[in-house]
């Protein structure tokens, strides 16, 4: 790789200057590096602007900035690698003071590209806009309260639960809320999907493990004293959408992918033994 784009989180790096030094250093090592206007917490980022013959994209803030970035990049096809600014970081590839040894290890191809799997959302037969990297949650729209939902995998009945709702996870996302819950933790690149329930108010409920094949499907059913809306679906905690009784969400995997750059010599599993 010799042409990259960089883009921080403006909370993170406040003036810029890390994502500048870090396109320094690549133009120092002879390669194509430019920044691009930085991600603001809560504000539509716009249009974003690569330059043509763009390799990779470097993004530096946490697991957050680097899901906003996938989405905007994704379209474009060129991979990203994520840089650590925030507390965890399972997502990202490394934490800023190792740039300098990633910075040799990108154009010297000593890296690997991961795709990962991204979810579409189905609600009432009408396909959302956003794809989920990490997770789709339906959750209770009300406070101190339960709701009942129904799961079904690929048309048949696998549970009914009484809780705060139900995470659908990737692989990817299965170290973020889903893990919260108590759900698995998954190796990105397997093949499969995790279905976690919310505080459950049953014994027999516990999270599955599905094909990245399956459809699932939640289904809202009513309580005891139901809202006008009792629930609420959640696309990587970015997008919400009011649910009501009677009302199915829909998840299944996308055709697209996002190309995630990891370097070589650094195990996912070596951080979970890290950060966990």
């Amino acid at each position: 790789m010799k042409h990259f784009c960089i883009m921080a989180n403006e909370e993170k790096d406040p003036k810029g200057y890390m994502a500048n030094r870090l396109a320094d250093s690549f133009r120092s090592k002879g390669c194509r590096a430019y920044v691009v206007p930085p991600m603001v917490p809560g504000d539509e980022y716009g249009e974003l602007m690569l330059e043509p013959g763009t390799e990779c994209a470097i993004i530096l803030g946490g697991d957050g900035t680097l899901l906003r970035a996938a989405k905007l990049l994704q379209p474009s096809g060129v991979p990203i690698m994520g840089i650590n600014l925030g507390n965890l970081g399972f997502l990202t590839a490394l934490e800023y003071q190792d740039a300098e040894k990633a910075i040799e290890q990108l154009i010297s191809d000593q890296y690997r590209i991961e795709q990962r799997t991204l979810l579409q959302v189905d609600f009432q037969g009408e396909i959302a806009e956003k794809t989920a990297m990490n997770d789709v949650v339906i959750a209770r729209a009300g406070f101190s309260r339960l709701i009942r939902l129904r799961l079904l995998v690929n048309g048949q009945v696998v549970e009914d639960y009484r809780g705060d709702g139900v995470v659908i996870a990737t692989p990817t996302g299965s170290t973020g809320y889903s893990l919260s819950a108590g759900g698995p933790v998954v190796s990105p690149m397997a093949k499969t999907l995790v279905v976690t329930p919310i505080c459950p108010h049953m014994l027999s409920a516990r999270p599955l493990v599905v094909s990245e094949d399956d459809v699932i499907s939640v289904e809202v059913f009513p309580g005891s004293r139901s809202m006008e809306k009792e629930a609420q679906v959640t696309v990587d905690g970015d997008e919400t959408l009011a649910l009501s009784v009677g009302q199915t969400v829909t998840v299944s995997r996308s055709e697209a992918t996002i190309p995630i750059v990891m370097l070589e010599g650094i195990s996912f599993w070596d951080k979970v033994h890290c950060k966990l």
